[in-house]
C-alpha cells in the first residue's frame, strides 16, 4: 500500500510540474505568435497603402517614388553586378 501512495504522489507531482511549465511558457509563445501575425498585418497594410497611393499618382508622388527607386538602384546595383559576375564565373567553370 505504501508503494501505491508514493506512486500517486509522484504522478501528481509530475502532472503539476507539467502544468506549471506550460503556464510559464505559454505567455512567451503567445507573445511570439502575436508578433508574427502583427508583422503580417503591417505588411498587408503597407501593400494596401502602396496600391492606394499609386492610383492617385500626382507629380509630387511621382518625383518622390522616383527618388526612392533611384537611391535603391544606386545602392544595390554594385552588389547585383557582383552577384551576376560570380554566377557567370560558376556557370563557366562548370562548362
Amino acid at each position: 500500500m505504501d508503494f501505491y501512495k508514493k506512486a500517486v504522489v509522484i504522478f501528481l507531482l509530475v502532472v503539476f510540474s507539467f502544468i506549471l511549465m506550460i503556464k510559464l511558457v505559454e505567455p512567451v509563445i503567445e507573445n511570439q505568435l502575436s508578433n508574427i501575425f502583427a508583422d503580417k498585418k503591417v505588411s498587408k497594410k503597407l501593400s494596401k497603402e502602396l496600391i492606394n497611393s499609386t492610383e492617385d499618382f500626382t507629380p509630387e508622388k511621382r518625383e518622390f517614388y522616383k527618388n526612392i527607386i533611384k537611391k535603391l538602384y544606386i545602392k544595390w546595383k554594385p552588389l547585383i553586378d557582383e552577384a551576376i559576375t560570380e554566377g557567370q564565373k560558376e556557370i563557366d567553370s562548370k562548362n
